[in-house]
C-alpha cells in the first residue's frame, strides 16, 4: 500500500515537472503557497515509508541457570597410603572400601 502511494506520488510529481518545463517563464509572484504545499507533501511522504519500515522485535533471553555447586567428595583426602578420608562422612576407609574406625578417631575426633 505504502509503495503504491510513493510510486504513484513520484510519477505524478514527474508529471507536473514535465508540463511545467514546457511553459512559458512566470512573472515573480508569491511562492509561499507552494513552498506550504511541497512541505505537506514531504511530510505525507515521509510518513508514509517510515510506516512502511519493518521494525525488530524484541527478544527476550532468559539468564542462564547458576552453575553446579561443588562436589563435597571431592575433597577427600589420604593421610596415610592405602586410607582414604572423606570430610563430607567425616570418616576414613581402606583402599578396599572398609571402614577404619582406627583413622577416624585419629582425624575426626579431634
Amino acid at each position: 500500500m505504502a509503495r503504491a502511494l510513493v510510486g504513484g506520488t513520484a510519477i505524478a510529481g514527474l508529471v507536473c515537472a514535465v508540463l511545467s518545463g514546457t511553459s512559458a517563464p512566470a512573472v515573480a509572484k508569491n511562492n509561499a503557497g507552494a513552498v506550504i504545499g511541497g512541505l505537506l507533501a514531504g511530510a505525507v511522504i515521509g510518513a508514509a515509508v517510515a510506516s512502511a519500515v519493518k521494525h525488530p522485535t524484541k527478544i527476550y533471553v532468559n539468564k542462564p541457570p547458576p552453575p553446579p555447586p561443588p562436589n563435597p567428595w571431592a575433597n577427600a583426602y589420604s593421610p596415610k597410603p592405602g586410607i582414604n578420608c572423606y570430610p563430607v562422612q567425616q570418616a576414613c576407609y581402606t583402599t578396599g572400601g572398609a571402614y577404619n574406625a582406627n583413622w577416624t578417631w585419629k582425624v575426626y575426633a579431634k
